[in-house]
């Protein structure tokens, strides 16, 4: 049975001279001047990443890779800031 929705967790740390927004289950990873700029950037590269994938095996395949095995072309994505 295929999984409503999947929550994925993002952080921002500080990384010498920028603040860097990462996605823990996949290899997205954006950077910004400040926290706000860093998440905006990573939300705009998720939608980029999604639709790329969206309808193909490979969406599916990535996020199975990631630990989650159930998604489906209806899946709802979600992502989560945290500290």
């Amino acid at each position: 049975m295929p999984i409503e929705s999947v929550m994925l967790t993002a952080r921002v740390t500080w990384d010498s001279d920028r603040f860097v927004a990462k996605v823990d289950q996949l290899p997205l990873e954006c950077d910004g001047e400040s926290v706000e700029e860093a998440q905006d950037h990573l939300i705009q590269m998720m939608r980029s990443w999604i639709e790329e994938n969206d309808g193909t095996d490979t969406l599916e395949e990535l996020l199975a890779d990631a630990g989650f095995p159930d998604v489906s072309e209806d899946t709802e994505l979600q992502l989560e800031f945290v500290d």
